[in-house]
């Protein structure tokens, strides 16, 4: 009869969430937004890095250009 009651009082216990349990819930809740901030963020950057500037741009216009006159001079040359 103790033990029955002991485990009746223990779980009925466990079912109410103390303020120990509410702060873990909110931590959790806090980190998984900081992770999904840091994933948007680091998404952010990648396709800030893909994007080409205008040096690259810039470069593949000088190529461009120089390949041009390669072909010219061959074409001049036969």
């Amino acid at each position: 009869l103790i033990a029955a009651l002991g485990f009746t009082l223990f779980f009925t216990g466990c079912e109410k969430e103390g303020p120990a349990e509410k702060a873990g819930q909110k931590i959790d809740q806090m980190m998984e937004k900081t992770e999904e901030q840091l994933d948007e963020a680091k998404e952010a950057i990648e396709d800030t890095l893909d994007e080409e500037g205008p040096a690259e741009k810039a470069g593949e216009k000088i190529d461009e250009a120089a390949e041009e006159v390669e072909e010219e001079i061959e074409e001049t040359m036969h």
